[in-house]
């Protein structure tokens, strides 16, 4: 289930202009709910809106804990951390889909 999602292809690492990186960068870029196997995949960008001093991080957090966090990624480039969310966000879709039958069938 996605809670937030305002991530764009806006790339600050290779076309810096400060006022994109102001109008689409922000710690709270993609959140998605997983219940069934109580993950949230949160994605945002740390750093600053000035320059393209910054990353892109997404963490992995697991039964609410934001302050130990499952997994951080650090992808370097806004095409990385597309195809990375990808990837993770299919996983934990089969993940749910497959526990859901399990318990439809149990």
């Amino acid at each position: 289930m996605v809670i937030n999602h305002d991530f764009h292809d806006y790339d600050p690492k290779s076309l810096f202009k400060e006022s994109d990186s102001l109008k689409y960068l922000n710690e709270d870029l993609l959140q998605c709910k997983f219940p069934l196997v109580d993950i949230i995949i949160d994605l945002g960008w740390y750093g600053e809106l000035t320059s393209d001093r910054g990353e892109f991080r997404i963490y992995i957090i697991k039964s609410e804990n934001w302050e130990i966090p499952s997994n951080i990624i650090y992808p370097k480039s806004t095409e990385e951390t597309k195809e990375l969310l990808t990837k993770i966000l299919q996983y934990y879709t089969s993940i749910g889909d497959k526990n859901e039958h399990d318990n439809e069938h149990n």
